[in-house]
């Protein structure tokens, strides 16, 4: 990921795992495990293992373990000693957290970026959940990257990835329509920055607190699916 307009070019160094030989592989690895988990949903407490994934990637072990342990020094996935990674259990106190932490992120950084041509960002009720879901989280890392903040973007970035599984629950479920409402109503204030930012921030806050309010239910829901829970049973990917 890169974090902003000024940050180098390159691997992150908040890293606490040792780097293995082949680091090109293991970015590819990253990448891939990146993407594999938003396609599929990310499933709460999913096992990641090791040879499934070198081999869905037809890389070595050896890559696919760096990028799992590069994900969990992120906090993107989470690691159990002596049963390995898993993607993070879904913990209705963490994501208040988060939200906690994202909202006071991107306000800073909103009030912090410049006028701007607003992106072509369309938003219509035809969009898979992934899509929905993608889309905003591209208008948050917008507002971290032109904020030009790289611990801003960092930040953000961890907060879109770990709420990406409530975002898809709430676009699949019947809070759809209000969901695709405010991020169209987002959408269309974003070319207000810089002129009337206060009704951007209005339009994020709204946003937010549609997204913040359905925690509570959607944990309710997905636990009662049983998706989580350590050490019981998990998926594997």
């Amino acid at each position: 990921m890169r974090c902003c307009k000024n940050a180098p070019q390159g691997r992150g160094g908040d890293l606490n795992f040792s780097t293995e030989p082949e680091p090109a592989k293991a970015d590819i690895a990253y990448d891939a495990i990146r993407q594999i988990l938003h396609s599929n949903g990310r499933v709460p407490g999913q096992h990641l293992r090791e040879q499934d994934l070198a081999s869905k990637l037809d890389l070595g072990r050896t890559p696919v373990r760096e990028a799992l342990q590069r994900l969990a020094a992120e906090g993107k996935i989470q690691y159990i000693p002596q049963r390995g990674f898993f993607t993070r259990p879904m913990s209705e106190r963490t994501l208040l957290d988060l939200y906690v932490v994202g909202r006071e992120t991107l306000i800073s950084a909103l009030n912090r970026m410049r006028p701007q041509v607003p992106e072509s960002w369309t938003v219509t009720d035809k969009l898979s959940p992934d899509e929905l879901a993608l889309r905003a989280e591209a208008i948050f890392t917008k507002v971290a990257q032109e904020a030009s903040n790289c611990e801003a973007c960092k930040i953000v970035h961890r907060f879109c990835f770990c709420t990406h599984p409530l975002r898809m629950e709430i676009t699949a479920s019947e809070l759809r329509p209000a969901f695709v409402e405010s991020l169209e109503k987002l959408i269309a204030t974003m070319s207000e920055l810089g002129t009337a930012t206060t009704l951007v921030e209005s339009a994020l806050v709204n946003h937010l607190d549609l997204e913040q309010g359905a925690v509570s239910r959607i944990v309710q829901e997905v636990n009662e699916r049983g998706l989580t829970g350590f050490p019981g049973p998990a998926r594997s990917l």
